[in-house]
């Protein structure tokens, strides 16, 4: 690739640390959330920087399945921020059956009109520099944590392949597969290239308990070179993000935000209000009192997001969606904080300590 990215540590402590991420231009402050979900497609970009948002996250399949080329994405969406796109490669191997995993890609038939498909990781990589990426990710057969031995063990093997006969394939961020199995870890990061500006932390998934996903990523970080980004490309909720923030993580993707105002809640620090049920119908409060996100800037009251919930009216999932998105940004920025002073509260330490309970 042409382009140049670097990233500079600014501050260490412990396995956690500050730094800047400059690619094409752009930059970000890490650690940082790279944001997925309905945000993207609910909020404008403006909305988005001033609730906190420096990186989004595009899937390289939905547009290689188009017929359109859609072009840059930051001209398409109109965002002026950094543009991270996963390899698309999950998606194709979640649509193909056994035989559809082949030693030089993926064939699946598309849900959208059953037509066959083969998608390579030249492909994927194709596509994402075609999409204007920013960060790009290696195309990787990760299967699932709880697989058995020698389905992790197939799945590193291949992805290793891949990486060993051409080490571009790796994109920015290689993948580092094997579930829960440290020597298979191993061997899959084995084969990523010198080249690669950091190391996406695949198979961490929603269903693996918090505190063991701790420990892996504990066990991974310690593996990698410390002068590149840590990437996870999946996280679940506030205390699995929490918990992923003090590993030592530099990105990790997130629509927790938009996921809990789907649900009608709203993050106020590191609890959470139901706002649908009924006791807030008469709760003239803010979301929070020391929050200065535009919409408690804007004096909106719980039982006026509690009205609009059951009143099926749209704006108020947009009212959560912006505040939580300024919430969980702003938490990210306080944990930059304590990593500069060499310092994490002991409240944060015991709220990630509680993950599982």
């Amino acid at each position: 690739m042409s382009k140049k990215l670097t990233f500079q540590i600014k501050h260490r402590y412990q396995t956690m640390r500050t730094g800047v991420v400059t690619v094409n231009g752009r930059q970000l402050e890490t650690p940082a959330i790279v944001q997925t979900g309905s945000a993207l497609t609910t909020l404008t970009p403006t909305e988005l920087r001033r609730s906190g948002v420096q990186a989004i996250k595009q899937d390289a399949m939905d547009y290689w399945r188009s017929p359109d080329d859609l072009g840059d994405l930051h001209d398409l969406l109109g965002w002026p921020g950094i543009l991270v796109t996963a390899s698309g490669a999950d998606q194709a191997y979640r649509w193909a059956k056994p035989r559809g995993r082949k030693k030089d890609g993926v064939s699946f038939h598309d849900p959208d009109n059953n037509q066959l498909r083969f998608y390579t990781p030249q492909d994927a990589l194709a596509e994402q520099q075609r999409l204007g990426a920013d960060i790009s990710q290696g195309f990787a057969r990760d299967d699932d944590y709880f697989a058995p031995v020698d389905d992790l063990t197939a799945a590193a093997t291949q992805t290793t392949t891949w990486l060993t006969k051409q080490p571009d394939l790796a994109g920015d961020l290689a993948p580092i597969v094997g579930g829960g199995l440290l020597w298979v870890r191993k061997a899959s990061l084995a084969a990523v290239p010198d080249s690669v500006a950091g190391y996406s932390i695949m198979g961490v998934t929603l269903d693996v308990p918090t505190t063991e996903q701790a420990r892996l990523v504990t066990e991974v970080v310690a593996m990698l070179d410390e002068a590149k980004l840590r990437y996870l490309p999946t996280t679940g909720d506030l205390h699995q993000l929490v918990t992923m923030l003090l590993s030592g993580v530099d990105l990790i993707d997130s629509d927790l935000a938009g996921r809990e105002a789907a649900m009608g809640n709203a993050l106020v620090g590191t609890h959470c209000l139901h706002l649908d049920r009924e006791h807030f119908a008469h709760d003239n409060q803010l979301l929070d009192s020391e929050c200065t996100c535009p919409v408690c800037q804007a004096k909106v009251s719980r039982a006026a997001i509690h009205h609009l919930l059951v009143t099926g009216q749209p704006v108020g999932e947009r009212y959560l969606l912006i505040h939580n998105l300024f919430t969980i940004n702003q938490l990210v920025t306080q944990v930059r904080e304590m990593i500069a002073r060499g310092q994490v509260t002991a409240e944060l330490r015991k709220f990630a300590e509680h993950c599982d309970q």
